[in-house]
C-alpha cells in the first residue's frame, strides 16, 4: 500500500520539476473550475425576470409539462403594453451572464495546453543547456532530468485542458438548447398574446 510520505515525496518532486509554470497551471486550473461553476450557476437563471428562476428552468426544460407557468407568463405579457419588448428584456436577463462568460472560459481552457507547451520548451532548453555545461554528471542524467521537467508541464496542461473543454462544451450545448427553446417559447407567447393586445387596443 502506498504511504502518505511517498505520495508527498512524489508531489514535491513533480512540483520541483515543473517550476513556476506548473504553479501557473494549477492557478489556471482553479480559475477554470471557478469559471465553470459560475457558468453552471448562470444556467439556473439567477437574474430571471417575469418568472422565478426555477420556474424558467422548468418551463424551458419541458415547455409542454409547464402549462400553468406558461399561462401565468402569457397573462403577464398580455397585460403589458409591449409584450415583445418585455420578452426580449427577459431573454437578455436570462442569458446575458452566460453569454459573457463562455468566451472567457474557453480562452482560459485553451491557454492550459499552451502553457504546458511553454513548459516543454523551457524543459528542453534546460536540457540542452545542462548538456552543454555538464561536467560532473553523466549526459544521460542531464537529458532524463530535462525531459522529465518538460513532460510534467505538458501532461498537466493536457490533463487540465481536455476534461474542462469537454465540460465547457457540454454547458455550451445546454445553453444553446435553452436559448433555442426560449426563442420557440417567445414565438408561441407572442402568438398567444397578440389577440389580447389587439382587443385591448
Amino acid at each position: 500500500m502506498i504511504e502518505t510520505a511517498q505520495i508527498l515525496e512524489e508531489l514535491q518532486t513533480i512540483a520541483a520539476a515543473g517550476g513556476w509554470i506548473l504553479w501557473a497551471l494549477l492557478a489556471l486550473a482553479f480559475a477554470i473550475a471557478w469559471s465553470l461553476l459560475g457558468l453552471h450557476r448562470a444556467l439556473s437563471f439567477p437574474d430571471a425576470s417575469l418568472l422565478a428562476p426555477r420556474t424558467w428552468a422548468r418551463l424551458l426544460r419541458d415547455p409542454q409539462a409547464s402549462g400553468t407557468s406558461f399561462e401565468e407568463l402569457a397573462k403577464t405579457l398580455a397585460a403589458s403594453d409591449d409584450p415583445a419588448r418585455r420578452l426580449e428584456e427577459a431573454g437578455h436577463r436570462l442569458f446575458a451572464r452566460s453569454r459573457r462568460r463562455f468566451p472567457f472560459a474557453f480562452t482560459m481552457i485553451g491557454a492550459a495546453p499552451l502553457l504546458g507547451l511553454l513548459g516543454t520548451v523551457a524543459g528542453m532548453l534546460a536540457t540542452f543547456e545542462g548538456m552543454a555545461a555538464s561536467v560532473a554528471r553523466a549526459p544521460i542524467d542531464t537529458i532524463s532530468d530535462g525531459i522529465f521537467k518538460a513532460l510534467v508541464t505538458t501532461e498537466t496542461g493536457l490533463v487540465i485542458g481536455v476534461p474542462t473543454f469537454i465540460v465547457c462544451s457540454f454547458l455550451k450545448s445546454r445553453h444553446d438548447a435553452l436559448e433555442l427553446r426560449f426563442q420557440q417559447l417567445a414565438s408561441r407567447l407572442l402568438r398567444e398574446t397578440a389577440p389580447a393586445t389587439r382587443n385591448a387596443n
